[in-house]
């Protein structure tokens, strides 16, 4: 493995501490032919096989592929196995060593703007306010915890589930934010949030996704198959189990642009 001795390089202000970076970090060229992609961050490592540059830096950037333009033309196509550990790593930390990996060792550049464009508004159904009955309000302390699955329960969070034509998110204790982050990586266009909604949740939703790919999430206890596959579309699914909508229209969505890109050193 090759040791990252030295911080990655990075964009940063005068006196701006160097980004955490692994202790040790492998990459290698996946030509395997396979589909699948596994992503995997047990306490202390990142375990990411058959994976794209594009599928990395949604996970790193927590950004969902809709806000993701440019790049060079084998972003989604090329593959790769890495492995990185820093024990006492988990969470935000992991995202920050993630980032700094990607800058030495794939040379990404990108930056963020504003456009306009064909967007997703997500809003309530109801004027009251009035939530779906797989949406409540959470009564979970989640202050300095991080998110984990106990018991089959989802706690301070939300799990990403998916199988082969069908997924689930299920949270516990988790933000309107976390929930959209993650459900946007399910559609082709931004999604912006326009419900007002403040505070943490309880939710499961299930819906209809027929995509190879995974979604771009650090999700606790990585992916596990959904249920069954007879199932709503997400437009009839979050009006019926959330009470809550998805209006298409243009408008204004924060995309990072992907301005520069290398194949990247492999051990």
């Amino acid at each position: 493995m090759l040791l990252l001795a030295l911080a990655a390089r990075w964009t940063a202000f005068a006196g701006q501490a160097p980004p955490p970076v692994f202790e040790a970090a492998s990459i290698k060229r996946n030509t395997s032919g396979e589909t699948r992609t596994r992503f995997e961050t047990p306490p202390g490592r990142v375990n990411a096989i058959n994976v794209p540059l594009g599928f990395v830096i949604r996970q790193a950037y927590r950004v969902p592929e809709s806000r993701i333009v440019g790049g060079p033309a084998w972003l989604d196509s090329d593959r790769f196995d890495i492995v990185a550990t820093a024990p006492a790593a988990t969470g935000d930390a992991v995202r920050e060593m993630l980032r700094a990996l990607l800058t030495e060792r794939y040379g990404l550049r990108m930056h963020a703007e504003t456009r306009e464009m064909p967007v997703y508004m997500l809003r309530l159904m109801r004027a009251d306010g009035a939530l779906g009955s797989s949406l409540r309000r959470s009564t979970m302390d989640c202050a300095g915890r991080p998110s984990s699955v106990v018991a089959g329960q989802v706690r301070c969070g939300v799990l990403v589930s998916q199988g082969p034509a069908s997924a689930s998110l299920r949270g516990g204790g988790a933000t309107i934010d976390s929930f959209v982050r993650l459900l946007a990586d399910f559609l082709e266009r931004p999604l912006v949030d326009e419900t007002g909604l403040t505070g943490t949740f309880d939710l499961e939703l299930q819906f209809s996704a027929p995509r190879s790919s995974m979604p771009g999430a650090l999700a606790p206890g990585g992916l596990a198959a959904a249920g069954p596959d007879d199932v709503p579309t997400v437009f009839t699914a979050v009006r019926e189990q959330l009470g809550v909508k998805l209006d298409a229209q243009r408008g204004r969505a924060e995309v990072w642009v992907v301005d520069a890109a290398s194949p990247p050193s492999v051990d």
